[in-house]
C-alpha cells in the first residue's frame, strides 16, 4: 500500500515532484508558462483579427465574383 500522507504535486512545464502547496517548481518553470501564454493570446489575437478583416473583405464585395456565373 501506498502512504497516502505525503501528498505532492507535479510542475505543469517539466513534470517534476514538488510539495503538495506549490504551484511551480521554479521560477523558470513559472516564466516558461506565462511566456507560453503570452504568446498564444497573441496567436489568438492575431487569428481574430485576421477572421475580422476577411469578414470586412467578403462583406465589403457583397458577393461580387467577376467572372463567375456570367455570359
Amino acid at each position: 500500500m501506498t502512504d497516502r500522507g505525503s501528498q505532492h504535486r507535479h510542475c505543469p512545464v517539466c513534470g517534476k515532484t514538488m510539495g503538495a502547496e506549490d504551484r511551480f517548481c521554479s521560477k523558470e518553470c513559472e516564466d516558461a508558462l506565462v511566456k507560453q501564454r503570452k504568446k498564444q493570446q497573441r496567436t489568438m489575437y492575431i487569428f481574430m483579427g485576421v477572421l475580422v478583416v476577411l469578414f470586412l473583405v467578403m462583406t465589403m464585395a457583397g458577393g461580387q465574383c467577376p467572372g463567375l456565373g456570367t455570359k
